[in-house]
């Protein structure tokens, strides 16, 4: 009876040695995942920021350039339907733009591009669509023009700004229209960190149900 008992306790403490030394090595694994996973998200922060103070220098001298489009009243009938579309293009910043043009694409036609001119810091400029008795839309007309640092630049009349990286037989090739927006982040809980939790809870739960086995069995025999 007392090598059985010797012999119980002994398995019993091994038991014990190896659950806590599972429980050790899960929990060293588990910081350094959550190391990684927090230098991976400093990095990849670090990484946005850049990218959106790169943008933002990138569009300073290009924002204050604006379109509108306005319609100029048949001068026999002020109430009746504009005679004509103007692109109005105002800088509104005190740097000068440089080769600005104004870009009509009607359907499948060729597009119309306008004369081009260079606007002052604090300055308009009106080009009169050519055949223009109806109302251009929205997407079909835009503006090229250079900043004072070089870029050359889309503005679409629904204000979205491009930018140009000139191609080999000199016509542009347009990135993605960027908008000046607010971005929240929502703070989540990964869903590793909370599975790897339980999983430590149940790991520490089996040697008390061993232990709780053992007494039994022991009060069992001894009784």
């Amino acid at each position: 009876m007392t090598a059985l008992v010797g012999l119980l306790t002994s398995l019993t403490a091994i038991w014990i040695t190896v659950a806590d030394r599972r429980r050790v090595i899960a929990k060293e694994r588990r910081e350094e995942a959550e190391a990684d996973r927090r230098a991976a998200a400093d990095e990849a922060a670090e990484l946005a920021r850049s990218v959106s103070r790169t943008m933002s220098e990138e569009m300073a001298q290009a924002r204050p350039l604006q379109l509108r489009l306005t319609g100029r009243p048949t001068a026999n009938d002020p109430g009746s339907a504009p005679e004509a579309w103007l692109i109005t293009v105002a800088n509104r910043g005190p740097l000068p733009v440089t080769d600005v043009q104004v870009v009509h694409t009607v359907g499948r036609a060729m597009p119309y591009c306008s004369e081009s001119f260079d606007l002052q810091g604090e300055s308009t400029h009106e080009v009169e669509l050519p055949n223009s008795e109806e109302r251009p839309r929205l997407a079909e007309v835009t503006t090229v023009f250079t900043d004072a640092g070089g870029r050359r630049w889309q503005r679409h009349l629904t204000g979205g700004l491009c930018l140009g990286t000139l191609q080999a037989d000199g016509t542009y090739r347009w990135d993605q229209p960027r908008f000046p927006e607010t971005v929240i982040a929502a703070r989540t809980i990964p869903l590793g960190p909370l599975m790897m939790r339980r999983r430590a809870r149940v790991t520490m739960a089996v040697p008390l149900l061993v232990l709780t086995a053992i007494g039994c069995l022991l009060y069992i025999l001894l009784c």
